[in-house]
């Protein structure tokens, strides 16, 4: 055994190496930034004070963090949790580049601990990194004032959504960004494209060992499970717009088709004739620069 616990293996099954995780993971960040809604942002103008206290659920190396501050989202104490260690040693490189020239400072106390300081200011916020399951992390959730998930929910099975839902206690704030909504549109169209998407949302809801994950129904669950409990729920979009005009954008638009491509090679429902035709197709747009791609999501806030 590995060691990961059962959403994290779900999780893995999505990202086969580390290498190409973190890649990933590092590609899309200022694409998710780009296209988060104002959701956090206008909660956090209107009462601050739930953001004293932070702890990011599958933090991956820092993302939610480094957003926080491009935002200028103040907070005193925020836990990163994650089961992949390389993710999170990334944290600190990734992290002292971005602020490079910003007026911060990222302190390493140790290799879980660190501060981030402004230059010209005494006080210091304190940055804690945990390498966990994020499924056993619900004793310690309840400390803390928000609850961060980001592109996850679709990979979460619902057993995980309803424990969070039904044990958080009441008056703290639940966000869940860059939720996929199933729906993925090309402006250049191919055939197969209702096919190929259609099967990639069966496919992630197939148990890969750790259960069913929610998949693209997760938005309309979360929200319908919220609501019973008599939470406070605001949806608003935040889909990806990707355009191929530079080399970053073509870079990512086919990382992102891999994501979609990989999966399905092996799974055996899948049409593997018309799933290569359509990814060659796709390339040849990628690469002559017209392509262009929304990638559903939604960002999800939850007041209990």
């Amino acid at each position: 055994m590995d060691g990961r616990g059962p959403l994290e293996t779900l999780r893995w099954c999505y990202m086969e190496k580390d290498k190409f995780s973190l890649s990933w993971i590092k590609m899309r960040e200022k694409y998710d930034l780009k296209s988060r809604s104002d959701l956090l942002l206008r909660q956090y103008k209107k009462d601050n004070s739930f953001f004293k206290k932070i702890i990011d659920l599958g933090s991956g190396n820092g993302s939610f963090l480094r957003y926080c501050h491009t935002k200028k989202i103040i907070f005193d104490d925020m836990t990163l949790i994650d089961y992949d260690p390389k993710l999170l040693r990334n944290f600190y490189t990734t992290t002292c580049k971005y602020l490079k020239n910003s007026g911060y400072s990222l302190l390493k106390e140790l290799p879980t601990k660190y501060k981030l300081k402004k230059m010209d200011e005494t006080k210091t916020r304190n940055i804690k990194l945990i390498n966990n399951d994020i499924s056993k992390s619900f004793d310690i959730i309840d400390s803390y004032n928000l609850i961060s998930l980001s592109a996850m929910s679709d990979i979460l099975p619902i057993s995980f959504i309803k424990k969070l839902l039904n044990n958080v206690s009441k008056n703290k704030i639940i966000y869940l960004s860059i939720c996929f909504s199933g729906t993925v549109d090309w402006h250049i169209k191919h055939k197969y494209d209702k096919y190929i998407v259609s099967m990639f949302n069966n496919h992630q809801e197939m148990n890969k060992g750790s259960g069913y994950a929610i998949g693209a129904k997760s938005i309309k669950l979360i929200k319908g499970h919220s609501i019973k409990k008599q939470y406070k729920v605001s949806i608003k979009d935040s889909s990806w717009k990707i355009n191929s005009n530079t080399e970053d954008d073509k870079t990512f638009q086919r990382m992102y088709l891999d994501t979609i491509y990989r999966p399905l090679k092996k799974d055996e429902n899948t049409d593997k004739e018309m799933l290569l035709d359509w990814k060659e197709a796709k390339l040849r747009a990628i690469q002559s620069g017209r392509s262009k791609i929304i990638v559903g999501h939604k960002d999800i806030l939850i007041k209990t």
